[in-house]
């Protein structure tokens, strides 16, 4: 040993800087865990407002598309049906189209709800946290070893 205590350090030897390099980088691990959470966590906030906001909309569509539907799909389907009546001179086939119209309209409108919804179940957060989640194993894996 020398008088010096920066000497010391210069002269450490491989075995004595290991336990250092691990602290590091554990400290440094536990750091980034601790960033990657607090990202997730502001991402899941704003995910969460955009979500409400989704919901928001999704209910105020519900409740535009009640009246609407019924009157724009009565109508039309009716008009429709009638054509089709007048044309094929059956009835049958009026209801046929009568009905078609409406199912028609039901699956477009199912479509629209399916799109907002999709936004309810949080996709950007859920794929943020198993990507963080698939960093992680194989860090876990490398310390067992």
């Amino acid at each position: 040993m020398t008088q010096n205590p920066s000497e010391d350090i210069v002269n450490d030897t491989p075995d004595e800087q290991r336990p250092q390099d691990e602290l590091k980088a554990w400290v440094e691990l536990l750091q980034q865990a601790v960033a990657a959470g607090a990202t997730l966590s502001q991402l899941a906030m704003l995910e969460l407002r955009l979500a409400l906001a989704d919901g928001g909309r999704l209910v105020a569509l519900g409740l535009v598309m009640l009246p609407l539907a019924l009157l724009a799909w009565l109508g039309l389907s009716v008009l429709i049906g009638w054509c089709v009546f007048q044309w094929a001179a059956s009835v049958a086939l009026g209801i046929g189209a009568f009905l078609a119209v409406q199912l028609v309209t039901l699956g477009i409108l199912g479509a629209a709800c399916a799109r907002y919804r999709k936004s309810l179940s949080l996709p950007a957060t859920r794929r943020h946290l198993r990507q963080f989640m698939e960093s992680v194993k194989p860090d876990a894996q490398a310390t067992k070893s």
